[in-house]
């Protein structure tokens, strides 16, 4: 089974590429926007981390990369 695409959304003038396991979880679905809105309100790193797991709450395991240019999300 071909992993989803991954889902490009822009911070801080750059793009973030949330990588993921859920097949449900398209560009334009509920979740994403839920992730776009998270994402709006982080300023720095920690802070996209901490909005992260808030939004997601226990339904993913999250990985941030220290650049924060790539986002990993798997289910639990």
């Amino acid at each position: 089974m071909r992993a989803p695409d991954p889902i490009v959304i822009p911070w801080q003038g750059r793009r973030i590429r949330v990588r993921h396991d859920d097949p449900r979880l398209r560009p334009y679905s509920p979740g994403a926007a839920r992730l776009r809105s998270a994402v709006e309100l982080a300023s720095d790193i920690e802070g996209l981390r901490l909005v992260l797991a808030t939004a997601l709450g226990d339904r993913y395991r999250i990985r941030v990369r220290d650049d924060g240019a790539v986002v990993g999300l798997w289910r639990r």
